[in-house]
Protein backbone atom coordinates (compact mmCIF):
# COMPACT_ATOMS: atom_id res chain seq x y z
CA UNK A 1 0.00 0.00 0.00
CA UNK A 2 1.17 3.09 -0.67
CA UNK A 3 2.56 5.74 2.06
CA UNK A 4 0.80 8.61 0.72
CA UNK A 5 2.08 12.20 1.29
CA UNK A 6 -0.22 14.45 -0.46
CA UNK A 7 -4.30 14.54 -0.78
CA UNK A 8 -5.21 17.01 -3.20
CA UNK A 9 -8.91 17.62 -3.57
CA UNK A 10 -11.39 19.70 -5.59
CA UNK A 11 -14.16 21.64 -3.95
CA UNK A 12 -17.03 21.84 -6.34
CA UNK A 13 -18.81 18.73 -6.79
CA UNK A 14 -15.92 16.84 -4.57
CA UNK A 15 -15.13 18.40 -1.36
CA UNK A 16 -18.71 19.88 -0.57
CA UNK A 17 -21.97 20.00 -2.77
CA UNK A 18 -25.20 21.21 -1.69
CA UNK A 19 -24.22 23.84 0.95
CA UNK A 20 -21.01 25.85 1.72
CA UNK A 21 -18.86 23.11 3.74
CA UNK A 22 -18.07 19.77 3.53
CA UNK A 23 -20.46 17.04 5.20
CA UNK A 24 -19.37 15.85 8.86
CA UNK A 25 -18.37 12.73 7.89
CA UNK A 26 -15.79 14.24 5.17
CA UNK A 27 -14.26 16.10 7.27
CA UNK A 28 -13.77 13.94 10.16
CA UNK A 29 -11.71 12.05 7.44
CA UNK A 30 -10.06 14.50 5.85
CA UNK A 31 -9.10 15.53 10.03
CA UNK A 32 -8.17 11.42 10.12
CA UNK A 33 -5.90 12.18 6.64
CA UNK A 34 -4.22 14.64 8.53
CA UNK A 35 -3.12 12.67 11.80
CA UNK A 36 -1.64 10.34 9.70
CA UNK A 37 0.84 12.97 8.60
CA UNK A 38 -1.17 13.29 5.18
CA UNK A 39 -0.80 16.64 3.74
CA UNK A 40 -4.17 17.92 2.51
CA UNK A 41 -4.41 20.50 -0.17
CA UNK A 42 -7.13 22.05 -2.54
CA UNK A 43 -7.14 21.94 -5.72
CA UNK A 44 -9.83 24.22 -7.63
CA UNK A 45 -10.65 26.59 -9.87
CA UNK A 46 -12.08 28.77 -6.92
CA UNK A 47 -10.64 31.61 -5.97
CA UNK A 48 -8.42 31.50 -2.67
CA UNK A 49 -11.02 34.77 -0.85
CA UNK A 50 -13.37 32.02 -1.66
CA UNK A 51 -11.88 29.07 0.23
CA UNK A 52 -11.44 31.23 2.91
CA UNK A 53 -14.47 29.38 5.45
CA UNK A 54 -13.28 26.20 4.21
CA UNK A 55 -9.81 26.05 4.88
CA UNK A 56 -10.97 27.59 8.78
CA UNK A 57 -13.21 25.12 8.68
CA UNK A 58 -10.57 22.00 7.96
CA UNK A 59 -7.91 23.72 9.70
CA UNK A 60 -5.45 23.21 6.62
CA UNK A 61 -2.43 25.58 6.91
CA UNK A 62 -0.39 25.07 4.36
CA UNK A 63 -0.07 25.35 0.19
CA UNK A 64 -2.99 25.46 -1.56
CA UNK A 65 -4.14 25.54 -5.48
CA UNK A 66 -6.68 28.11 -6.73
CA UNK A 67 -7.21 29.69 -10.11
CA UNK A 68 -7.73 26.64 -11.74
CA UNK A 69 -3.59 26.16 -11.20
CA UNK A 70 -2.98 29.79 -11.96
CA UNK A 71 -2.10 30.21 -8.23
CA UNK A 72 -0.17 28.41 -5.63
CA UNK A 73 -1.04 30.06 -2.80
CA UNK A 74 0.36 29.71 0.92
CA UNK A 75 -2.59 30.14 3.68
CA UNK A 76 -3.01 31.73 5.80
CA UNK A 77 -0.13 34.05 5.48
CA UNK A 78 -1.82 34.35 1.97
CA UNK A 79 1.57 34.37 0.53
CA UNK A 80 1.97 33.74 -3.43
CA UNK A 81 4.34 30.50 -4.40
CA UNK A 82 3.19 31.14 -7.89
CA UNK A 83 0.96 33.23 -10.25
CA UNK A 84 0.33 33.05 -13.81
CA UNK A 85 -1.88 36.03 -14.69
CA UNK A 86 -4.22 36.59 -17.18
CA UNK A 87 -2.21 38.59 -20.30
CA UNK A 88 -4.20 41.96 -20.23
CA UNK A 89 -5.45 41.46 -23.94
CA UNK A 90 -7.13 38.31 -23.16
CA UNK A 91 -8.91 39.82 -20.42
CA UNK A 92 -10.30 42.76 -22.47
CA UNK A 93 -11.43 40.25 -25.14
CA UNK A 94 -12.70 37.91 -22.42
CA UNK A 95 -15.20 41.07 -21.36
CA UNK A 96 -15.97 41.82 -24.90
CA UNK A 97 -17.14 38.01 -26.28
CA UNK A 98 -18.90 38.02 -22.49
CA UNK A 99 -21.13 41.14 -23.28
CA UNK A 100 -21.53 39.81 -26.77
CA UNK A 101 -22.88 36.59 -25.78
CA UNK A 102 -25.13 38.13 -22.61
CA UNK A 103 -23.41 35.65 -20.45
CA UNK A 104 -22.59 36.52 -16.51
CA UNK A 105 -18.72 37.17 -15.88
CA UNK A 106 -16.46 37.14 -13.03
CA UNK A 107 -13.02 38.81 -13.21
CA UNK A 108 -10.56 37.38 -10.10
CA UNK A 109 -7.70 39.07 -8.75
CA UNK A 110 -5.53 37.32 -6.04
CA UNK A 111 -7.74 38.61 -2.99
CA UNK A 112 -10.83 40.64 -5.28
CA UNK A 113 -13.47 39.63 -7.46
CA UNK A 114 -15.39 41.88 -9.91
CA UNK A 115 -18.76 41.69 -11.29
CA UNK A 116 -20.50 44.66 -13.80
CA UNK A 117 -24.03 44.10 -12.02
CA UNK A 118 -25.78 43.09 -8.81
CA UNK A 119 -28.60 40.27 -10.12
CA UNK A 120 -30.24 36.63 -8.75
CA UNK A 121 -27.27 34.89 -9.91
CA UNK A 122 -24.72 37.08 -8.59
CA UNK A 123 -26.16 36.86 -5.07
CA UNK A 124 -25.86 33.00 -5.42
CA UNK A 125 -22.49 33.07 -5.93
CA UNK A 126 -22.23 35.53 -3.17
CA UNK A 127 -23.59 32.92 -1.17
CA UNK A 128 -22.21 29.82 -2.13
CA UNK A 129 -18.22 31.49 -1.95
CA UNK A 130 -18.76 33.65 1.12
CA UNK A 131 -17.27 36.22 -0.40
CA UNK A 132 -18.76 39.66 -1.23
CA UNK A 133 -18.13 41.03 -5.16
CA UNK A 134 -16.55 44.53 -6.13
CA UNK A 135 -19.65 45.74 -8.50
CA UNK A 136 -17.48 48.07 -11.67
CA UNK A 137 -16.98 48.60 -15.20
CA UNK A 138 -14.95 45.01 -15.83
CA UNK A 139 -12.92 46.81 -18.61
CA UNK A 140 -11.93 49.72 -16.30
CA UNK A 141 -9.54 46.83 -14.71
CA UNK A 142 -7.65 45.23 -17.72
CA UNK A 143 -4.37 47.80 -17.42
CA UNK A 144 -4.72 48.64 -13.41
CA UNK A 145 -4.77 45.00 -11.62
CA UNK A 146 -3.04 41.68 -12.55
CA UNK A 147 -6.16 39.61 -13.52
CA UNK A 148 -5.67 36.26 -12.67
CA UNK A 149 -8.73 34.82 -13.92
CA UNK A 150 -12.18 35.21 -15.18
CA UNK A 151 -15.31 32.81 -14.74
CA UNK A 152 -17.95 32.37 -17.32
CA UNK A 153 -20.80 31.27 -15.78
CA UNK A 154 -24.01 29.12 -17.83
CA UNK A 155 -27.39 28.05 -16.10
CA UNK A 156 -28.78 26.47 -18.99
CA UNK A 157 -28.46 24.58 -22.05
CA UNK A 158 -28.73 27.88 -23.91
CA UNK A 159 -26.34 29.59 -22.40
CA UNK A 160 -23.91 27.10 -22.68
CA UNK A 161 -23.78 26.85 -26.29
CA UNK A 162 -22.73 30.65 -26.25
CA UNK A 163 -20.16 30.12 -23.94
CA UNK A 164 -18.76 27.48 -26.17
CA UNK A 165 -18.97 30.00 -28.73
CA UNK A 166 -16.77 32.46 -26.73
CA UNK A 167 -14.46 29.38 -25.76
CA UNK A 168 -14.08 28.81 -29.52
CA UNK A 169 -13.31 32.60 -30.09
CA UNK A 170 -10.97 32.97 -27.57
CA UNK A 171 -8.57 29.59 -27.85
CA UNK A 172 -6.13 31.40 -29.05
CA UNK A 173 -5.64 34.20 -26.53
CA UNK A 174 -6.34 31.90 -23.15
CA UNK A 175 -7.51 28.63 -21.85
CA UNK A 176 -11.20 27.99 -20.86
CA UNK A 177 -11.70 24.92 -18.89
CA UNK A 178 -15.03 24.22 -17.90
CA UNK A 179 -16.14 21.96 -14.86
CA UNK A 180 -20.23 21.33 -13.93
CA UNK A 181 -21.43 21.97 -10.91
CA UNK A 182 -24.23 18.57 -10.09
CA UNK A 183 -25.40 20.67 -7.30
CA UNK A 184 -26.73 23.05 -9.21
CA UNK A 185 -26.42 22.09 -12.90
CA UNK A 186 -24.53 25.04 -14.02
CA UNK A 187 -21.53 25.14 -15.72
CA UNK A 188 -18.29 27.19 -14.80
CA UNK A 189 -16.10 28.43 -17.31
CA UNK A 190 -12.43 29.24 -15.89
CA UNK A 191 -10.75 31.27 -18.42
CA UNK A 192 -6.79 31.31 -17.46
CA UNK A 193 -3.65 31.75 -19.36
CA UNK A 194 -2.40 29.25 -21.64
CA UNK A 195 0.31 27.80 -19.46
CA UNK A 196 -1.28 27.56 -16.77
CA UNK A 197 -3.50 24.55 -15.43
CA UNK A 198 -3.93 22.27 -12.12
CA UNK A 199 -1.40 19.56 -13.18
CA UNK A 200 1.51 22.20 -13.83
CA UNK A 201 0.53 24.22 -10.27
CA UNK A 202 0.12 20.22 -8.88
CA UNK A 203 4.13 19.75 -9.79
CA UNK A 204 4.91 23.61 -9.07
CA UNK A 205 3.56 22.16 -4.96
CA UNK A 206 5.15 18.84 -5.14
CA UNK A 207 8.22 20.31 -6.33
CA UNK A 208 8.05 23.25 -3.09
CA UNK A 209 7.04 20.90 -0.88
CA UNK A 210 9.81 17.83 -1.57
CA UNK A 211 7.17 15.20 -2.28
CA UNK A 212 7.68 12.87 -4.41
CA UNK A 213 4.70 12.47 -7.07
CA UNK A 214 4.32 8.47 -6.20
CA UNK A 215 2.90 9.81 -2.81
CA UNK A 216 0.16 11.93 -4.01
CA UNK A 217 -3.45 11.32 -4.35
CA UNK A 218 -5.51 13.42 -6.64
CA UNK A 219 -9.64 13.76 -6.13
CA UNK A 220 -12.14 15.34 -8.80
CA UNK A 221 -15.13 15.40 -10.67
CA UNK A 222 -14.90 17.69 -13.96
CA UNK A 223 -12.71 18.26 -16.78
CA UNK A 224 -10.37 20.88 -15.02
CA UNK A 225 -8.98 17.65 -13.32
CA UNK A 226 -7.40 15.83 -16.27
CA UNK A 227 -4.38 17.88 -16.06
CA UNK A 228 -3.55 17.09 -12.34
CA UNK A 229 -5.04 13.47 -13.20
CA UNK A 230 -2.46 13.21 -15.60
CA UNK A 231 0.71 14.51 -13.10
CA UNK A 232 -0.56 12.25 -9.49
CA UNK A 233 0.29 9.22 -8.66
CA UNK A 234 -3.60 7.83 -7.73
CA UNK A 235 -6.53 9.28 -8.96
CA UNK A 236 -9.78 8.78 -7.40
CA UNK A 237 -13.35 10.32 -9.85
CA UNK A 238 -16.09 11.20 -8.45
CA UNK A 239 -19.23 8.69 -9.32
CA UNK A 240 -20.89 11.96 -10.83
CA UNK A 241 -17.72 12.47 -12.91
CA UNK A 242 -17.33 12.85 -17.25
CA UNK A 243 -15.97 9.34 -18.50
CA UNK A 244 -12.99 11.21 -19.81
CA UNK A 245 -11.86 11.87 -16.12
CA UNK A 246 -13.38 7.65 -14.85
CA UNK A 247 -10.62 6.81 -17.90
CA UNK A 248 -8.38 8.15 -15.98
CA UNK A 249 -9.09 7.36 -12.48
CA UNK A 250 -7.47 3.94 -10.53
CA UNK A 251 -10.82 4.35 -8.76
CA UNK A 252 -13.94 5.69 -9.07
CA UNK A 253 -15.57 6.93 -5.51
CA UNK A 254 -19.28 7.62 -4.60
CA UNK A 255 -20.77 10.78 -5.67
CA UNK A 256 -20.61 13.98 -3.68
CA UNK A 257 -23.94 13.31 -2.14
CA UNK A 258 -22.56 10.17 -1.09
CA UNK A 259 -19.42 11.51 0.74
CA UNK A 260 -17.07 10.41 -1.90
CA UNK A 261 -14.09 12.37 -0.93
CA UNK A 262 -14.26 10.24 2.44
CA UNK A 263 -14.90 7.14 0.95
CA UNK A 264 -11.17 7.67 -0.89
CA UNK A 265 -9.51 8.57 1.92
CA UNK A 266 -10.81 5.48 4.18
CA UNK A 267 -9.83 3.07 1.24
CA UNK A 268 -6.31 4.10 0.10
CA UNK A 269 -5.19 6.43 3.29
CA UNK A 270 -6.83 5.10 6.20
Amino acid sequence: MTDYKLLSLDVDGTLIGNGSYPTPRVTAAIHAAKAKGVTVALCTGRASEACYHLLRHLELDGLHIFFDGAAVVNWPNNELVFLQALPPHAAERLIELARKYELFLEIYAHDFYFIEQETELAQQQQEKLQITPIVTDLTTLVNRIKIVKGQVIATNAAEKQRADLLTQEIASLCKVSWSWDPSNGMYFGNAISRFASKGTAFREMTDYLAIPLHQTLAVGDSFNDLPAFEVAHTKVAMGHSPDALKELADWVAPSVDEDGVAAAIEKFIL
